[in-house]
């Protein structure tokens, strides 16, 4: 009869046996890439390797196996890029030079010219990107009319733009002149006509300044002294006192307009007092009897 077990032996409960790694099993001459504490690559023993520690039995890692096999005969993703699927067979990289590229005809408006050193640039930089003809030729016909239109837009935008802001300085002409202010106008203008002739107009039109109101009240104050300095020399202090009036009496002299009769210096004098008072225009031209 055996003896009965004590109650200090029913409290001790007996220890399980610690779970065996399967891993310890397999051969040690069979390794798999791996890395080591270091993070080097290098060839590990299937018995320490890290990617199946997480299986508990030779099973669930056969089956991961099958399924990883599985997977790899999918098409996850298509073949090629939408880019690479709409170009033409045998046009799929760029050509021998940026010269044998073959850009489309584009109709542009009769002011619109394109720059051809613009134009060389851009098939460069296409051929450098490594663009097929296809690609350069979409790429030009897109931006060429955008191009055209954006500089359409901008022009339109400062001729606007002038025009308001002639309209504005034209405003305080008449606010500070009042019925005066197209006296001033003409003023300024004989004054830039005698100044610099139509060379000095258009250099003030293209910068601007033909516009600017103060530009056209410092000409306009010019004016007479432009007037005066232009009669000055030999033979001219009869031309300072001249008049409209009085220039007209003298283009009716004789000696102005009758061959017979005419007198040089007398006409000379006509035409120094014509240039001051109109200066920048032509003076009219002598009647034959």
């Amino acid at each position: 009869m055996t003896d009965a077990p004590t109650p200090s032996q029913k409290r001790t409960q007996p220890m399980s046996a610690a779970p065996v790694d399967w891993r310890l099993d397999l051969p040690e001459d069979l390794t798999a890439p791996g890395r080591d504490e270091s993070g080097k690559e290098t060839l590990l023993p299937l018995r320490q390797h890290p990617a199946l520690a997480k299986y508990a039995s030779p099973g669930e890692a056969l089956k991961a196996l099958v399924h990883a096999q599985r997977l790899l005969g999918r098409k996850t993703e298509p073949e090629g890029s939408l880019l690479s699927q709409g170009a033409p067979q045998g046009q799929d990289g760029p050509p021998q030079s940026p010269g044998h590229y073959r850009l489309p005809e584009i109709e542009l408006p009769e002011e619109f010219r394109v720059d051809e050193a613009l134009r060389d640039a851009f098939l460069a930089k296409a051929h450098e990107l490594g663009l097929s003809d296809a690609q350069a030729g979409g790429l030009y016909a897109w931006f060429l009319p955008l191009n055209v239109d954006g500089l359409r837009s901008h022009t339109e935008k400062l001729s606007t733009e002038r025009a308001k802001r002639r309209e504005r300085e034209l405003s305080g002409l008449r606010q500070v002149h009042g019925g005066e202010a197209k006296a001033v106008l003409e003023a300024a203008r004989k004054a830039v006509l005698a100044l610099g002739g139509q060379t000095l107009m258009q250099a003030l039109e293209q910068s601007g300044a033909a516009d600017d109101a103060c530009v056209i009240q410092a000409f306009s104050r010019m004016a007479p002294l432009v007037s005066e300095s232009s009669l000055r020399g030999k033979n001219a202090g009869g031309a300072t006192s001249l008049t409209p009036q009085r220039l007209r009496e003298m283009m009716r002299d004789p000696r102005y307009f009758d061959p017979s009769r005419r007198d040089a210096e007398f006409v000379r004098q006509v035409q120094k007092g014509f240039e001051s008072l109109y200066p920048g225009e032509q003076a009219p031209t002598l009647r034959a009897s």
